[in-house]
């Protein structure tokens, strides 16, 4: 079993005798929280504060992120819907079920954004969805509803080692019903890090935003030797019998990482 730090946020609404608008403060809070497994879809948090999302499967996944072009005539993201009402969201979500509503086309929907606001609820009042908690990924060319999905929570993992924004944790192992493929490895390169290992270990590449992952698992005592030309040559021994995330942030430069 594991103890994790769940990072959760909340706001405080406070009015000042010097502005005219309400101010609205917001407060980071670390939950102590037992898992027994690594989640499928979460996010991490780094040392450097960046966050990256990570999905342990390839599909059944939705990567909120919204995008709009210069012109504004491309654009894509999520909303959720409550009530009728259409709330932009972020994040990472589990959808483990086929969408209710699928729509595709050869062709641009539209070209404003507005305009599919407005399409997505003419669909949800006509097939009598308004009163149901949706969460609807879109695009210029596509438009998918979910009513069964899960947010991806946000984890802060016990360091183990890290050389510069290359980090390791040990973390709980996968759920066996994943039947997760890894293959057999004897180095990695991530970003500049160029990673040896003593013994071959077993691993994959994971799906990771924005940012580099890959789930371990170590069956012996493995000595890791890393080298950077930003940071020297470090090493680190670690146990065996255990799961473990090497993963790097995004570089937010070319420079020193």
């Amino acid at each position: 079993m594991f103890y994790i730090c769940h990072i959760a946020y909340f706001h405080l609404q406070v009015s000042g005798r010097m502005s005219q608008e309400d101010q609205i403060k917001k407060y980071e809070v670390k939950i102590l929280k037992q898992i027994s497994h690594l989640p499928v879809i979460f996010m991490l948090k780094h040392m450097n504060g960046q966050v990256t999302k990570i999905s342990l499967i390839s599909n059944h996944f939705i990567n909120c992120s919204k995008y709009v072009s210069r012109s504004g005539l491309t654009f894509n993201g999520c909303f959720r819907s409550n009530d009728g009402q259409l709330t932009e969201v972020r994040g990472i979500y589990y959808t483990p079920v086929s969408p209710i509503i699928s729509v595709y086309r050869r062709n641009k929907i539209t070209r404003n954004l507005e305009d599919m606001k407005n399409i997505i609820l003419k669909e949800l009042e006509l097939l009598n969805l308004n009163s149901k908690e949706l969460l609807i990924s879109y695009s210029n060319y596509s438009i998918e509803v979910y009513d069964y999905f899960i947010k991806g929570q946000l984890y802060q993992f016990n360091l183990t080692f890290n050389q510069g924004n290359l980090e390791i944790y040990e973390v709980p192992p996968p759920n066996n019903d994943l039947n997760l493929n890894l293959n057999h490895v004897n180095s990695l390169t991530i970003y500049n890090h160029e990673i040896q290992f003593s013994n071959t270990i077993l691993g994959t590449d994971l799906f990771s935003t924005p940012g580099s992952t890959f789930l371990v698992y170590l069956q012996n005592s493995t000595t890791f030797l890393m080298k950077s030309a930003d940071h020297g040559e470090n090493s680190v021994m670690l146990s065996g019998n255990k799961y473990y995330l090497i993963v790097h942030p995004k570089p937010r430069s070319h420079k020193v990482d």
